[in-house]
Formats: C-alpha cells, structure tokens, sequence
C-alpha cells in the first residue's frame, strides 16, 4: 500500500501587496489548491484587507499568525543616541516580550478578524526556545518551524521555499524532497516575479498530478497525524 504524501502552501508576509496577496489565493484555489496565510497584526488595521481575509473559505485557505510587528531581520544596527544598537527578532527575545506580542496579535485578530487561529508562524523562520511558553498561554497549537518545536506545539515541518522560475528548476530542487510525507512550500506572495506567478499553475499540477500528493491546510494536519502514524513518524523526526 503506498504512503499518503501531502503538501502544504505557506504564504508569507499578509499586509504586504494586497494585488499580489489575491493574486496568489486565486492562483491556488482556481486550480484545486489549498493554502494558508501568515497574517502580520499591524496590518489588520486595514479594513479591506480585513474583508477579504473573512471572505476566504477556511477549508481552502486558512490564516496564521506571523507575528505583530514582523521585525525579523537577527541584526539590525542602527544609530542610538551617537551609538549602534543591535535589535533581535520579534520572537528571539524574552519569554515577556514574545507574550506581549502574541496577546497583541490576539486582541487586534479578534477586534477585526472575531476569529482564533491555532497556527503560528514566526517571521522570518526565527525563534528560541522562550516562546513556547507564550504560545501555550495564547493558545496556539501549531507552529512551522525548520526544527522540531516540542512535544506541546505541533511541529509544522518547513521544507523549501519557492525561489524557481521554470519547471524543471523546481523539479530538480524538489528531487531533494520527494521522499517526505509533508512537504510545505514556502512562498512570499510580494516578493514574486510574473515568470513565478505563472510558475505556480505548473507547480500545483505537478505535486497533485504527478507527485500524488494531496493539498492540505494546516489543521488538517492535526486529524491526519491522528489516523497517519506515517505523518506523525514524520513529525517527530523533524529534528535540528
């Protein structure tokens, strides 16, 4: 009996280029697709970005969080009082400061949104072991991560980022990976070129057609690990 492989499509960066942002949920839904959408707090000011992420259908396209203020560059210097200064990332800090942001996130996702993702995403793939705690107080369940995050948040594996221009490039690059039960794809809606934009139509067939591969969204992930001790092998050896 052959092993179920899923593949999951991470969208980074919600707030950034709202024209490339709807032009990539089309692109992915239009063909069958499943996705899901890493919303930066400070962004959910906007009221029609807002409106368009409540008219998403959950079962296709689920939102994450992807930090509050989305600082996530590991060494900022800049000039202080006559001196440089190093900044951390949003969630490379305390266990103080990433409960402030996450309860950040939370007070203004339930303001605009009225809804309550499980799934966190930090930017920037960044992040110590401080946060943890402040996820479980804010009741996130999942995260993806390159490294395994601990047994009290579900480990969402991160696999590749989508970087290609043609076909065969992402095909060769996907060679590497192809073995996985879950491969998730990381993309940054704002930062794709049109060649990549019309890239994506091939990638989508490519995993479902010809790679068997079935789309998922995150919290489907958590049923299947239940009844796929495949998955949850897979999950559990997504070590450093």
């Amino acid at each position: 009996m052959l092993k179920k492989k899923y593949v999951i499509f991470k969208d980074d960066d919600v707030g950034k280029d709202f024209f490339k942002l709807k032009k990539w949920v089309d692109i992915v839904v239009k063909n069958n697709g499943k996705g899901s959408l890493g919303v930066i707090g400070k962004y959910l000011k906007n009221r029609n970005l807002v409106s368009y992420l409540k008219s998403l259908e959950k079962e296709k396209i689920e939102l994450f969080c992807h930090g509050y203020s989305h600082s996530y560059f590991p060494f900022i210097i800049r000039k202080v009082f006559g001196r440089n200064k190093i900044f951390p990332t949003e969630f490379d800090r305390s266990i103080k400061s990433h409960n402030i942001s996450l309860e950040k996130y939370r007070y203004i996702e339930y303001k605009n949104l009225a809804s309550k993702t499980i799934i966190f995403g930090p930017p920037g793939n960044t992040w110590n072991k401080n946060v943890v705690e402040p996820l479980l107080k804010n009741d996130f369940k999942m995260m993806f991560s390159w490294r395994n995050v601990g047994s009290d948040i579900l480990t969402i594996p991160l696999t590749d980022n989508f970087k290609q221009y043609n076909i065969e490039d992402f095909i060769n690059d996907y060679k590497k990976n192809k073995d996985k039960i879950i491969y998730t794809l990381q993309f940054h809606h704002a930062n794709l070129s049109k060649e990549q934009f019309e890239l994506i139509f091939e990638v989508i067939d490519f995993l479902k057609n010809k790679e068997n591969r079935i789309f998922i969204t995150p919290t489907e992930l958590l049923k299947i690990k239940k009844n796929d001790k495949n998955v949850l092998k897979t999950i559990s050896n997504n070590t450093d």
